[in-house]
């Protein structure tokens, strides 16, 4: 009896034993009925209500949504391998993922982000109650001082461990291995454009970069690096460091053209436009007609501009994984979502060229109101200035909708290249144009753009796209400001000095 006592007391306190381990992983059962709620409030679209990340939107975004029934998670403080700290999902809940479908949800509580996090493990119960107590975030040190010898020590660490294959020599994501990228679930995935931060889903400081060297990124093919010695661990953080063009992508609202006297010979590429102020434009899908492009392949679009007497050139640049130079590409090719859909998997050569296109009014605009910005319309109809970057001659559209585009005549001149993942194109046109849109010195003129990417299965009213922004022709004769200068400080002097003056000839009265 007294056997059997004990055997009973030593089953219950193994079972509370288990019960407070428990809930110590995954919360009160209250806590999680909290989490459910937000969850399938929030969450349930894209991550599906089981959690395997089959919501009714997955169809829409690249990268998918994690499917959780896995317990595996990129980003994380534990060590590769290893499931994430509560802490660890809280953050990625809190901050989101920049560029991807993912959002920053930071109007949650401690609270709640604690009740979601919980309801989250559950759809990986077993594995949670089982590892938890093994998940314990690595030791991560406090920074050095950056110096321009640890980044470039950095650059060898860099090619050493083989970066370049997936993030490019100059670590623009192009690397040779990029196209053939695939995560755990066997989706397409992109290595990370090291020059662009504010696009890093772990953070861009040195130390969550650090961070992310060392966990690695669980599911997808970033693995962790144990360096040797830890000096090159840092050194290796640098040169990363280094490559970004700024902590912050600093938009820009108008495009400057510099004015000048030579010829526009645009077969100089890029060297025709040293000297100009570059114009940083953000680049989102167009998603409000047949055709979406949730996720497009660019980003990005940086724009410089040029003009004399008779011409005026206009340099894009954009980020692009691979030079898709064959196949074909225009504005009015017809666009079947499910066929894309159903190819989403296949990294075999695209059947569609990269593109990219200047739209502008047809005239300019009398008032604020200009073109729908998605190809124009009947009252407003858009110029487009369009390369399909697999032809060398480029083609002139009017739109006055998106199924209303016809070609058209006009004097364009294009250059294009392709370097380590930067397309450059130069567009070329006379300023003044007889019955349509001139480009005046002084003025504002409305402009836009349009970026096809050929690997992303791009073309048609599938594309990247600008809200409208403006570009100004920087006067070239711009007056000396040292006649104006001048006046204003004579006019300054005969007022200090009448005043003078004044205050004299008072004190001289009232003595």
């Amino acid at each position: 009896m007294k056997t059997l006592i004990i055997l009973a007391f030593t089953a219950i306190s193994i079972f509370s034993c288990s019960a407070y381990a428990q809930e110590d992983v995954l919360g009160s059962e209250a806590q999680r009925e909290a989490g459910k709620k937000i969850y399938e409030a929030k969450c349930a679209q894209c991550h599906g209500y089981n959690g395997d990340g089959e919501g009714v939107a997955k169809a829409h975004f690249r990268p998918q949504p994690r499917d959780f029934t896995t317990a595996t998670f990129k980003f994380r403080t534990t060590e590769n391998g290893q499931l994430p700290t509560q802490e660890d999902i809280k953050r990625s809940i809190k901050k989101g993922m920049p560029a991807t479908g993912m959002p920053a949800w930071t109007s949650f509580s401690d609270g709640e982000l604690d009740n979601l996090a919980y309801y989250i493990k559950t759809f990986a119960k077993d594995d949670f109650v089982e590892y938890s107590s093994e998940a314990v975030a690595i030791d991560l040190p406090s920074p050095p001082a950056w110096s321009e010898a640890s980044a470039k020590r950095g650059r060898i660490v860099f090619e050493e461990n083989q970066c370049i294959d997936c993030h490019g020599n100059v670590g623009r994501g192009d690397g040779k291995s990029a196209p053939t990228l695939k995560d755990q679930w066997e989706e397409p995935i992109r290595p990370a454009d090291l020059t662009k931060p504010w696009t890093f889903r772990g953070g861009d400081t040195r130390g969550d970069i650090y961070r992310t060297f060392n966990t690695g990124l669980d599911g997808s093919p970033m693995p962790a690096y144990t360096i040797d010695p830890p000096e090159d661990q840092w050194a290796l953080v640098d040169y990363v460091y280094s490559l970004r063009r700024s902590d912050e992508p600093n938009y820009a609202v108008a495009v400057i053209a510099r004015g000048v006297a030579d010829k526009l010979e645009i077969s100089r590429g890029r060297a025709l436009f040293e000297g100009t102020r570059g114009a940083f434009f953000p680049v989102a899908g167009q998603v409000i007609e047949p055709g979406r492009a949730f996720f497009p392949g660019v980003n990005a679009i940086e724009v410089n501009a040029i003009y004399n007497q008779d011409e005026i050139a206009i340099m894009l640049t954009w980020h692009d994984m691979t030079a898709e130079t064959s196949g074909e590409n225009s504005p009015e090719m017809a666009v079947n979502e499910a066929e894309d859909y159903n190819a989403a998997a296949d990294t075999s050569q695209s059947p569609y060229s990269d593109a990219v296109a200047v739209l502008l009014p047809s005239q300019m605009p009398e008032g604020a109101e200009k073109p729908y910005f998605l190809f124009g319309d009947s009252k407003n109809p858009m110029d487009i200035w369009f390369a399909d970057l697999a032809k060398d001659v480029p083609m002139f559209f009017v739109g006055k909708g998106s199924k209303n585009i016809e070609a058209g005549s006009e004097n364009l001149a294009h250059y294009s290249n392709f370097d380590q993942g930067r397309w450059t194109v130069i567009f070329k046109r006379n300023r003044e144009k007889e019955n349509g849109l001139s480009f005046k010195e002084g003025q504002f003129v409305p402009i836009a753009f349009t970026v096809w990417d050929g690997f992303n299965r791009e073309r048609g009213n599938k594309r990247g796209v600008t809200s409208w922004y403006h570009i100004y022709l920087e006067p070239m004769d711009q007056p000396s400001p040292a006649g104006p200068m001048a006046q204003y400080g004579g006019l300054t002097f005969l007022v200090l000095a009448g005043i003078v003056a004044l205050v004299r000839m008072k004190n001289r009265n009232q003595t």
